[in-house]
């Protein structure tokens, strides 16, 4: 784990809003992530990305105070767009006001944010990077957090129960065995990618049939 204490900055220090600026922050988002592939996260510096993007150190500071800055608006980027995949997943299968269409398409918002993330440069590398500087964990807790909300007013009509404590935690528990289905595909080559995202939708949809019989007395409450 990259030690890193907490008091880091990791905000941007300004927004490009002219076309030649918007240019150079994005050359500096590209060149760290195909660094973060070459040469990981504990290598990387704001020396490397400011030589990969072609500009002086001094002018990546204008956007970026340290290379955790950088990182942390990849991360960022990222969450952003699997939260996108989410969202059009999520209104395309409640279109019609029925939520069984969430269950029966786990597989194919698992698919999308699998494909999602490896088409990114650097998309296995930028997630570990969340995982690994204790900085920038709260990026990737917050997107999940956001995301588990959503899905977590959808349960409490499905289950008719108000949204509490344990309906956010069950909604949280799914939206955590997603990316890790997702993350397993990507990391770990010895195992089937089809079969994890089968047997991955198959375990959410499991549990969730469980909790919504238990919710019209078919069967015993989870938990």
């Amino acid at each position: 784990m990259v030690p890193v204490k907490r008091e880091v900055e990791l905000l941007e220090k300004n927004k490009p809003r002219q076309e030649r600026a918007k240019r150079t922050y994005e050359s500096i988002l590209s060149a760290a992530a195909e660094l973060l592939v070459e040469v990981g996260v504990e290598r990387i510096s704001t020396n490397l990305v400011a030589e990969r993007a072609g500009i002086t150190v001094p002018a990546l500071y204008r956007y970026f105070p340290n290379k955790y800055a950088v990182l942390h608006a990849l991360g960022a980027g990222l969450m952003d767009a699997q939260n996108r995949v989410f969202q059009a997943w999520f209104e395309r299968n409640m279109k019609d006001g029925d939520p069984s269409g969430l269950m029966l398409n786990v597989r194919e918002l698992l698919a999308e944010t699998l494909e999602l993330t490896r088409k990114q440069t650097g998309g296995i590398e930028i997630v570990q990077a969340l995982r690994a500087v204790a900085p920038l964990r709260e990026v990737r807790l917050e997107s999940h957090r956001r995301v588990a909300e959503q899905f977590a007013s959808t349960a409490s009509a499905l289950l008719d129960r108000p949204v509490d404590e344990v309906i956010v935690t069950q909604a949280r528990l799914t939206i955590e065995v997603g990316y890790a289905v997702v993350e397993m595909c990507i990391e770990d080559e010895t195992l089937s990618a089809e079969h994890l995202l089968n047997e991955g939708a198959e375990l959410v949809r499991y549990y969730w049939e469980g909790l919504l019989a238990a919710a019209l007395g078919d069967g015993p409450t989870p938990g």
